[in-house]
Protein backbone atom coordinates (compact mmCIF):
# COMPACT_ATOMS: atom_id res chain seq x y z
CA UNK A 1 0.00 0.00 0.00
CA UNK A 2 3.02 2.36 -0.88
CA UNK A 3 0.54 4.44 -3.24
CA UNK A 4 -1.43 6.01 0.32
CA UNK A 5 -0.01 8.48 1.80
CA UNK A 6 -0.17 10.64 5.10
CA UNK A 7 -1.98 13.91 4.78
CA UNK A 8 0.84 16.12 5.04
CA UNK A 9 -1.18 18.92 7.01
CA UNK A 10 -1.81 15.95 9.71
CA UNK A 11 2.28 15.53 9.91
CA UNK A 12 2.84 19.28 9.72
CA UNK A 13 0.49 19.81 12.32
CA UNK A 14 2.28 17.09 14.70
CA UNK A 15 4.11 18.45 17.50
CA UNK A 16 6.60 15.02 17.68
CA UNK A 17 9.62 13.77 16.55
CA UNK A 18 11.71 10.48 16.42
CA UNK A 19 15.94 10.15 16.20
CA UNK A 20 15.94 8.13 13.37
CA UNK A 21 20.09 8.40 12.06
CA UNK A 22 24.02 8.73 12.62
CA UNK A 23 26.17 11.25 10.84
CA UNK A 24 29.82 11.78 11.38
CA UNK A 25 32.76 13.20 9.83
CA UNK A 26 34.08 10.83 6.70
CA UNK A 27 37.23 11.22 8.21
CA UNK A 28 38.86 11.67 11.69
CA UNK A 29 41.78 12.64 13.14
CA UNK A 30 43.76 11.54 16.49
CA UNK A 31 43.00 13.44 19.33
CA UNK A 32 41.12 15.86 17.34
CA UNK A 33 37.43 16.75 18.55
CA UNK A 34 34.50 16.12 15.90
CA UNK A 35 30.87 16.34 15.92
CA UNK A 36 28.74 13.31 15.95
CA UNK A 37 24.53 13.98 14.81
CA UNK A 38 21.55 12.21 15.74
CA UNK A 39 19.42 13.06 12.72
CA UNK A 40 15.49 13.15 13.17
CA UNK A 41 12.43 13.52 11.78
CA UNK A 42 8.74 14.31 12.22
CA UNK A 43 6.79 11.62 13.99
CA UNK A 44 2.97 11.09 14.68
CA UNK A 45 3.55 10.66 18.52
CA UNK A 46 5.98 11.81 21.07
CA UNK A 47 9.02 9.37 21.93
CA UNK A 48 10.62 9.71 25.53
CA UNK A 49 14.50 9.77 24.65
CA UNK A 50 16.38 8.80 27.38
CA UNK A 51 20.53 8.64 26.27
CA UNK A 52 23.04 8.58 23.83
CA UNK A 53 26.31 6.54 23.56
CA UNK A 54 29.06 6.27 20.78
CA UNK A 55 32.27 4.13 20.26
CA UNK A 56 35.14 3.01 17.34
CA UNK A 57 35.18 -0.65 16.30
CA UNK A 58 37.02 -2.30 14.15
CA UNK A 59 33.82 -4.11 12.80
CA UNK A 60 30.45 -2.54 12.14
CA UNK A 61 27.67 -3.53 14.96
CA UNK A 62 28.34 -6.18 16.73
CA UNK A 63 24.91 -7.60 18.62
CA UNK A 64 24.24 -4.30 20.98
CA UNK A 65 28.14 -3.70 21.30
CA UNK A 66 29.08 -0.72 19.89
CA UNK A 67 32.93 -0.84 20.35
CA UNK A 68 35.85 -0.83 22.64
CA UNK A 69 37.58 2.45 21.85
CA UNK A 70 34.42 4.58 24.03
CA UNK A 71 34.13 8.30 23.13
CA UNK A 72 31.02 9.01 25.66
CA UNK A 73 27.54 8.85 26.62
CA UNK A 74 24.71 11.97 26.59
CA UNK A 75 21.62 12.26 28.52
CA UNK A 76 18.89 13.02 26.16
CA UNK A 77 15.77 13.55 28.75
CA UNK A 78 12.58 15.82 27.79
CA UNK A 79 15.19 18.91 26.41
CA UNK A 80 16.17 16.38 23.69
CA UNK A 81 13.76 14.75 22.88
CA UNK A 82 10.51 15.12 20.15
CA UNK A 83 13.01 17.88 18.45
CA UNK A 84 12.70 18.15 15.01
CA UNK A 85 16.02 19.77 14.38
CA UNK A 86 19.15 17.45 14.47
CA UNK A 87 21.01 17.02 17.56
CA UNK A 88 24.62 17.21 17.99
CA UNK A 89 27.50 15.89 20.11
CA UNK A 90 30.78 16.59 20.38
CA UNK A 91 33.86 13.72 21.08
CA UNK A 92 37.23 13.00 20.88
CA UNK A 93 38.99 10.62 18.69
CA UNK A 94 41.33 8.40 20.62
CA UNK A 95 45.24 8.27 19.70
CA UNK A 96 45.27 4.33 18.69
CA UNK A 97 43.57 4.55 15.29
CA UNK A 98 42.35 1.30 15.51
CA UNK A 99 38.37 2.13 14.37
CA UNK A 100 37.36 1.71 10.97
CA UNK A 101 33.37 2.21 12.23
CA UNK A 102 31.79 4.74 14.59
CA UNK A 103 28.98 3.01 16.00
CA UNK A 104 25.87 5.11 18.02
CA UNK A 105 23.15 3.63 20.26
CA UNK A 106 19.82 5.57 21.40
CA UNK A 107 17.41 4.25 24.10
CA UNK A 108 14.17 5.46 23.98
CA UNK A 109 10.06 5.00 24.95
CA UNK A 110 7.95 4.35 22.80
CA UNK A 111 3.77 4.63 22.93
CA UNK A 112 1.51 4.62 26.03
CA UNK A 113 2.90 1.64 27.41
CA UNK A 114 6.00 2.74 27.19
CA UNK A 115 8.43 -0.06 25.07
CA UNK A 116 11.86 0.17 25.75
CA UNK A 117 13.80 0.66 22.38
CA UNK A 118 17.49 0.54 21.57
CA UNK A 119 18.48 1.50 18.16
CA UNK A 120 22.22 1.27 16.97
CA UNK A 121 23.48 2.70 14.25
CA UNK A 122 26.80 2.65 12.40
CA UNK A 123 29.17 4.73 9.79
CA UNK A 124 32.54 3.75 8.37
CA UNK A 125 35.12 6.46 9.35
CA UNK A 126 38.97 6.51 8.63
CA UNK A 127 41.51 8.62 9.90
CA UNK A 128 43.00 11.22 8.50
CA UNK A 129 45.37 14.42 9.27
CA UNK A 130 42.31 16.45 9.30
CA UNK A 131 38.92 16.23 10.65
CA UNK A 132 36.60 16.17 6.92
CA UNK A 133 33.42 18.63 6.36
CA UNK A 134 32.11 15.40 4.29
CA UNK A 135 29.54 13.23 6.12
CA UNK A 136 28.82 9.70 6.13
CA UNK A 137 25.37 8.58 7.54
CA UNK A 138 23.16 5.91 8.58
CA UNK A 139 19.51 5.53 8.58
CA UNK A 140 19.45 1.50 8.92
CA UNK A 141 19.55 1.10 12.83
CA UNK A 142 18.84 -2.56 14.20
CA UNK A 143 16.90 -3.06 16.99
CA UNK A 144 19.25 -4.28 19.26
CA UNK A 145 16.89 -3.90 22.72
CA UNK A 146 15.99 -7.54 22.48
CA UNK A 147 19.62 -8.88 22.79
CA UNK A 148 19.07 -10.38 26.09
CA UNK A 149 22.74 -11.22 27.02
CA UNK A 150 24.61 -11.55 23.66
CA UNK A 151 28.09 -12.61 23.08
CA UNK A 152 30.68 -9.95 23.74
CA UNK A 153 32.74 -10.01 20.62
CA UNK A 154 36.07 -9.20 22.34
CA UNK A 155 35.10 -11.78 24.78
CA UNK A 156 36.58 -15.20 24.36
CA UNK A 157 33.39 -16.17 26.48
CA UNK A 158 30.01 -16.95 25.53
CA UNK A 159 27.20 -16.89 27.41
CA UNK A 160 23.71 -17.71 26.80
CA UNK A 161 20.19 -16.47 28.65
CA UNK A 162 17.96 -18.66 29.65
CA UNK A 163 14.33 -18.34 27.63
CA UNK A 164 12.24 -15.05 28.96
CA UNK A 165 8.85 -17.04 30.42
CA UNK A 166 7.49 -13.55 30.53
CA UNK A 167 5.28 -13.01 27.33
CA UNK A 168 5.52 -9.25 27.71
CA UNK A 169 9.00 -9.14 26.99
CA UNK A 170 10.71 -9.28 23.62
CA UNK A 171 12.04 -12.25 22.21
CA UNK A 172 15.59 -13.51 22.60
CA UNK A 173 16.03 -13.47 18.45
CA UNK A 174 15.27 -10.59 16.19
CA UNK A 175 11.66 -11.47 14.85
CA UNK A 176 10.91 -8.18 13.31
CA UNK A 177 8.51 -7.51 10.90
CA UNK A 178 8.17 -5.77 7.78
CA UNK A 179 9.34 -2.27 7.18
CA UNK A 180 6.49 -0.30 6.20
CA UNK A 181 4.68 -1.27 9.23
CA UNK A 182 5.42 1.21 10.99
CA UNK A 183 4.07 3.98 8.56
CA UNK A 184 1.41 2.04 8.33
CA UNK A 185 0.48 2.25 11.75
CA UNK A 186 1.47 6.16 11.49
CA UNK A 187 -1.59 6.13 8.52
CA UNK A 188 -4.01 4.47 10.75
CA UNK A 189 -3.77 7.46 13.59
CA UNK A 190 -3.63 10.05 11.07
CA UNK A 191 -7.21 8.64 9.67
CA UNK A 192 -8.74 7.99 13.30
CA UNK A 193 -7.57 11.37 14.06
CA UNK A 194 -9.22 12.97 11.01
CA UNK A 195 -12.86 10.35 11.62
CA UNK A 196 -12.56 12.31 14.88
CA UNK A 197 -12.66 15.38 13.77
CA UNK A 198 -15.22 14.76 10.62
CA UNK A 199 -17.68 13.15 13.83
CA UNK A 200 -17.44 16.33 15.53
CA UNK A 201 -18.08 18.89 12.26
CA UNK A 202 -21.11 15.97 11.54
CA UNK A 203 -19.07 16.01 8.34
CA UNK A 204 -20.56 12.66 7.01
CA UNK A 205 -19.25 12.49 3.39
CA UNK A 206 -15.37 13.28 5.06
CA UNK A 207 -15.91 10.95 7.56
CA UNK A 208 -16.82 7.95 5.12
CA UNK A 209 -13.76 8.93 3.70
CA UNK A 210 -11.88 8.84 6.26
CA UNK A 211 -13.12 5.54 7.93
CA UNK A 212 -12.37 3.45 4.69
CA UNK A 213 -8.60 5.30 4.82
CA UNK A 214 -8.83 3.54 8.28
CA UNK A 215 -9.97 0.14 7.21
CA UNK A 216 -7.40 0.10 4.43
CA UNK A 217 -4.45 1.25 6.74
CA UNK A 218 -5.90 -1.21 9.42
CA UNK A 219 -5.95 -4.21 7.07
CA UNK A 220 -2.37 -3.55 5.79
CA UNK A 221 -1.04 -3.56 9.30
CA UNK A 222 -3.49 -6.46 10.12
CA UNK A 223 -1.59 -8.41 6.99
CA UNK A 224 2.04 -6.97 8.48
CA UNK A 225 1.88 -8.11 11.79
CA UNK A 226 0.19 -11.77 10.69
CA UNK A 227 -3.35 -11.62 11.75
CA UNK A 228 -5.06 -11.16 8.32
CA UNK A 229 -5.96 -8.95 6.52
CA UNK A 230 -9.31 -9.24 8.39
CA UNK A 231 -8.54 -10.87 11.13
CA UNK A 232 -9.03 -14.16 10.37
CA UNK A 233 -6.89 -15.62 12.99
CA UNK A 234 -7.91 -13.03 15.55
CA UNK A 235 -11.30 -15.18 16.56
CA UNK A 236 -12.99 -12.34 17.77
CA UNK A 237 -16.17 -12.66 19.49
CA UNK A 238 -19.41 -11.21 17.49
CA UNK A 239 -19.52 -7.02 18.30
CA UNK A 240 -22.78 -6.98 20.98
CA UNK A 241 -25.60 -5.87 20.31
CA UNK A 242 -26.51 -2.70 22.13
CA UNK A 243 -29.72 -0.57 22.51
CA UNK A 244 -30.17 2.40 20.01
CA UNK A 245 -28.60 5.28 21.13
CA UNK A 246 -29.58 9.16 20.42
CA UNK A 247 -27.21 10.92 17.66
CA UNK A 248 -25.50 12.57 20.03
CA UNK A 249 -24.73 9.97 22.01
CA UNK A 250 -23.57 7.55 19.49
CA UNK A 251 -21.30 10.19 18.23
CA UNK A 252 -19.89 10.49 21.60
CA UNK A 253 -19.55 6.46 21.99
CA UNK A 254 -17.85 6.57 18.32
CA UNK A 255 -15.33 9.03 19.21
CA UNK A 256 -14.51 7.19 22.52
CA UNK A 257 -13.60 4.20 20.78
CA UNK A 258 -12.07 6.07 17.76
CA UNK A 259 -9.22 7.41 21.48
CA UNK A 260 -9.16 3.73 22.33
CA UNK A 261 -8.19 2.82 18.79
CA UNK A 262 -5.55 5.45 18.98
CA UNK A 263 -3.72 4.31 22.67
CA UNK A 264 -4.16 0.61 21.58
CA UNK A 265 -2.10 1.51 18.21
CA UNK A 266 0.55 3.65 20.03
CA UNK A 267 0.79 0.19 22.23
CA UNK A 268 1.15 -1.73 19.29
CA UNK A 269 4.04 0.33 17.79
CA UNK A 270 5.99 -0.21 21.01
CA UNK A 271 5.71 -3.93 20.87
CA UNK A 272 6.98 -3.83 17.24
CA UNK A 273 9.88 -1.76 18.38
CA UNK A 274 10.66 -4.66 20.65
CA UNK A 275 10.04 -7.33 17.72
CA UNK A 276 7.46 -8.93 20.12
CA UNK A 277 5.62 -10.98 18.03
CA UNK A 278 2.97 -12.23 20.07
CA UNK A 279 1.81 -9.00 22.04
CA UNK A 280 1.98 -7.18 18.60
CA UNK A 281 -0.49 -9.82 16.88
CA UNK A 282 -2.68 -9.37 20.18
CA UNK A 283 -3.21 -5.91 20.03
CA UNK A 284 -3.68 -5.62 16.77
CA UNK A 285 -6.62 -8.18 17.30
CA UNK A 286 -8.09 -5.65 19.97
CA UNK A 287 -7.95 -2.68 17.72
CA UNK A 288 -9.82 -4.69 15.07
CA UNK A 289 -12.56 -5.48 17.84
CA UNK A 290 -12.83 -1.79 18.47
CA UNK A 291 -13.57 -1.13 14.99
CA UNK A 292 -16.02 -3.20 14.67
CA UNK A 293 -18.02 -2.14 17.57
CA UNK A 294 -17.75 1.23 16.00
CA UNK A 295 -19.64 0.42 13.22
CA UNK A 296 -22.82 0.58 15.79
CA UNK A 297 -22.30 3.68 16.31
CA UNK A 298 -20.86 5.15 12.70
CA UNK A 299 -21.16 4.22 9.14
Amino acid sequence: MLSKFIPALAIAGAASARIVGLAAPKVIAVNETFTVTLLTENYIQSVKDLVAAFALSPRADADGFIGTEYLGSFYLGPDKSNVLTNITFEVTAPATNVGQYLNGVVTSLYGASNGATTIQWSVPITYGDEVSTEQVRSIEGNNVCSSSTPTDPGSNTTTTAPPSTDPTSPPATGNCFPTSTQTLIQSSLVYANALIDSIVQSNNQTGRQNLGQLNGFLGDVSAAVGVGRGGESCNNPPSPSWPPLSPGDSQVRAISILRNVQDTLQAEQGAILQCNDAQAKSIQCQVLRLVDNLDSYYS
